[in-house]
């Protein structure tokens, strides 16, 4: 009986796609929606495991981690010290399990963003055993690859028609201006695009590497014009710095295997096509006005050291101490980061809902251990990663050479799309961890639910392991 299973896999990919259409999961409305989708797949998916009476194929380390980091934060939220109150500015008390104990400085806060951090890692692990089965993994591939092409056509529509606001809504005097698509910061925008890069520049390669049709290929080498285009006239410049990195890595790891597939007529076609491309992306950089944010790079030397980010991150680090083991609590940055800028009020002006450093906003919320955690995780997602790849690679050179005895011939050797998708899910990591040294990918709601779903297929390459 599956039936359980189907459903809530489906409902995660309709999460994946609506969850950037929905103002990118940035306001309270689409995150209680994107928190209500992950609710109703994790259910099912739970009822699926009670029903069949199995537990998802998972290295015991992740599940490990994941529970210590849940039942870390949750204990914040128990054992909360205070409420803040917003309008007065004040941190009203609250009575507590443990006195002089650590806990939150803000029960209502950390409420909201542990049931957000709950609802992540149960996408994690549902993403780790889907991405096990070939025939989802490639639903999952292609639904990302479709909403990355649906909203990096947004976004060059809305340039190219000189949009006011998302959607082409009337701009009011306070707006932000650098919106991008559907998100209403640009480096967010560009977050989301390197996100989505690696995986259709994947399919792609694959539509060249395999014998698809002329209408796949042409439709995924478009999708991927689109989405260079789409990093280039976001006004993002570490974005699209990372998405360059991207590029020429995933050209170097991949060119010479796409150019080895290709006969010598399809050779020649491929040249024609990239003079077209050319064009095309000549053509679409002019209707898009993609000279405005390449004049950008003229002011970066002047604006490099001025800017505020790098201030606030000194004043960050002076918080650091007082954070302690334990930090101040899950998502309390925007209530306690205020009384740390005094020696900086001139130059640290607004409200600083997040830090332009995920690392370090996240040790000053979840203190030395929850960070040691959520870098386990992380980092440790793209360890198991690359670890599978080499050993698979290893596997198969031994058997290449007839020694199926050799000290890796046990290691699982996953399908070439399972081993595809999990080199593209890393470069995806590798480049939102750069994003995060200097603004905050990691706590927007879409983006959190993309970079689980790459630490899911990271992770779950590591669970086949528990076979042998």
């Amino acid at each position: 009986m599956r039936v359980f299973r189907s459903a809530a896999r489906w409902i995660f990919l309709v999460t994946l796609f609506v969850a950037p259409w929905m103002y990118g999961g940035t306001t309270a409305t689409s995150i209680a929606t994107i928190n209500l989708l992950l609710g109703a797949a994790l259910v099912l998916w739970v009822l699926d495991l009670l029903v069949n009476r199995r537990f998802p194929l998972l290295p015991r380390i992740f599940v490990g981690v994941s529970v210590a980091l849940l039942s870390l934060g949750w204990w914040m939220v128990l054992n909360a010290s205070s409420i803040y109150d917003s309008q007065f500015y004040l941190f009203i008390p609250l009575r507590r399990f443990i006195d002089h104990a650590p806990g939150s400085v803000d029960y209502a806060i950390s409420v909201a963003w542990m049931l957000r951090a709950t609802l992540l890692i149960g996408a994690t692990w549902l993403a780790a055993e889907l991405s096990q089965d070939s025939h989802w993994l490639l639903r999952l591939w292609w639904t990302i690859g479709v909403a990355g092409a649906s909203i990096a056509l947004l976004g060059l529509v809305q340039k190219a028609t000189g949009a006011e606001m998302i959607f082409w809504q009337h701009a009011f005097p306070d707006d932000v201006k650098t919106f991008f698509a559907t998100y209403y910061y640009h480096a967010n925008a560009g977050a989301f695009l390197n996100l989505v890069l690696p995986p259709i520049a994947g399919l792609a390669i694959r539509a060249f590497t395999k014998p698809e049709s002329s209408a796949v290929r042409a439709l995924w080498l478009s999708t991927l014009i689109f989405i260079i285009v789409a990093v280039v006239a976001n006004t993002s410049r570490l974005a699209q710095l990372i998405a360059l990195g991207m590029m020429i890595a995933l050209t170097i790891r991949f060119a010479r295997r796409v150019f080895d597939r290709l006969s010598k007529t399809e050779r020649g076609l491929a040249l024609v096509s990239v003079v077209v491309v050319l064009f095309t992306l000549f053509a679409v950089a002019q209707a898009s006005h993609l000279d405005q944010p390449l004049k950008r790079w003229h002011s970066f030397k002047e604006n490099f050291l001025m800017d505020a980010r790098w201030i606030a991150s000194r004043s960050a680090c002076d918080a650091l101490g007082d954070a302690g083991l334990l930090g101040f609590g899950p998502g309390t940055f925007r209530v306690v980061f205020p009384y740390y800028t005094a020696p900086f009020a001139n130059r640290i002006t607004g409200v600083w809902r997040f830090l332009h450093n995920d690392y370090l906003q996240t040790t000053l919320e979840g203190g030395w251990l929850g960070a040691s955690l959520c870098g386990f995780l992380f980092f440790g997602g793209i360890a198991v990663g690359v670890r599978t790849l080499w050993r698979g690679r290893r596997a198969r050179f031994e058997e290449f050479c007839g020694r199926p005895g050799g000290p890796y011939s046990t290691a699982f050797i996953r399908s070439p799309r399972q081993r595809l998708f999990l080199t593209l899910s890393i470069f995806a990591l590798c480049g939102v961890a750069l994003h995060a040294l200097a603004d905050f990918p990691l706590q927007i709601a879409s983006l959190q639910l993309y970079v689980a779903t790459y630490l899911g297929v990271c992770w779950g390459a590591g669970g086949d392991e528990s076979r042998k």
